[in-house]
């Protein structure tokens, strides 16, 4: 899950999370290219659930999956688009509760999310491809790759964890700021939400939208991610995952500490970490020219055959 702002104007709740300063500082978009080759498309799972997705690039390339972090969407990624050589074919999906894709009211369990991706791997006929995962999406990818048998070559988690357990210091605040939410969303928690995850610049027009992405997510999901998500987590799980697998953290990272990547990276059984340096959760907002580099180095790593 993402790291969570200070709500006080939505009930008196405190973030012992945010107890650094926040000192990110929101840039022009002076360079922003427009994602002319990203298509938009539906999709409906077995489990009844439409997701919506964008994808771009060769369709016989090496293929590449993004999730998105909780109160996102697909334009989580809208910075990054632009740096990957149109010789791979990109899938980036919004999962169920946020975007364009269907809002359930219930089903927010880490399986329920996973059960979607799983289909909509053996329904576009998706094998050999690199997974990537953003906090929430980072579970999802986990449990993705717990369950795979034919589609995952590779693992990316970015700003993710070994699991929340009952005893995390964060898990109880989280469950509490997300149960009082209500539609609609108000503005107030969806800038301070995203604007946590922060610590360096983002283009102003970008960090627009992700507040409005997070305005889309109806308060349900909200709930569901609160009760729901942090249910079912094991660390023995992670020990299923025998994909190589690349783990990248923010050391300002207001959620995760360098001791859960540790964790993290000592129980997968192919794990290494990267670190960046003077960046927050959401490290692909922050450096994209800096993520897309490693993501490509560690596709190129595995498979030499791809450029």
């Amino acid at each position: 899950m993402k790291a969570l702002p200070s709500v006080s104007t939505l009930k008196k709740v405190s973030f012992a999370l945010l107890a650094i300063a926040l000192t990110f500082s929101v840039a022009s978009d002076s360079t922003a290219q427009p994602n002319q080759q990203l298509t938009s498309l539906l999709i409906k799972v077995k489990t009844g659930i439409t997701l919506n997705y964008v994808v771009q690039g060769n369709p016989n390339g090496p293929v590449i999956v993004l999730l998105h972090g909780a109160g996102d969407s697909w334009h989580s990624y809208d910075r990054v688009f632009p740096l990957i050589p149109p010789s791979y074919r990109v899938y980036a999906i919004t999962l169920r509760g946020h975007g364009l894709s269907d809002h359930p009211a219930v089903g927010f369990l880490r399986t329920d999310f996973a059960a979607d991706i799983l289909d909509f791997l053996d329904q576009l006929h998706i094998h050999h491809a690199t997974l990537v995962g953003h906090s929430l999406g980072s579970f999802v990818a986990q449990t993705v790759a717990e369950e795979d048998t034919d589609h995952i070559d590779r693992l990316v988690l970015i700003g993710s964890g070994p699991g929340f357990q009952p005893n995390h210091s964060a898990t109880d605040e989280i469950k509490s700021a997300f149960s009082g939410l209500q539609d609609p969303i108000p503005y107030t928690f969806a800038r301070d939400f995203q604007a946590s995850t922060i610590y360096g610049s983002v283009p102003a027009s970008f960090y627009e939208t992700l507040v409005s992405e997070a305005q889309r997510v109806p308060a349900s999901t909200w709930h569901g991610l609160g009760s729901d998500f942090f249910g079912n987590d094991s660390f023995d799980d992670l020990k299923k995952i025998h994909v190589p697998t690349l783990v990248l953290w923010g050391e300002k990272d207001n959620f995760f500490k360098k001791e859960d990547q540790d964790v993290l990276v000592k129980t997968l059984p192919h794990g290494v970490l990267k670190v960046y340096p003077e960046t927050g959760h959401a490290l692909h907002w922050e450096q994209p020219e800096k993520f897309a580099s490693d993501l490509l180095g560690f596709i190129a790593k595995a498979n030499p055959s791809a450029r």
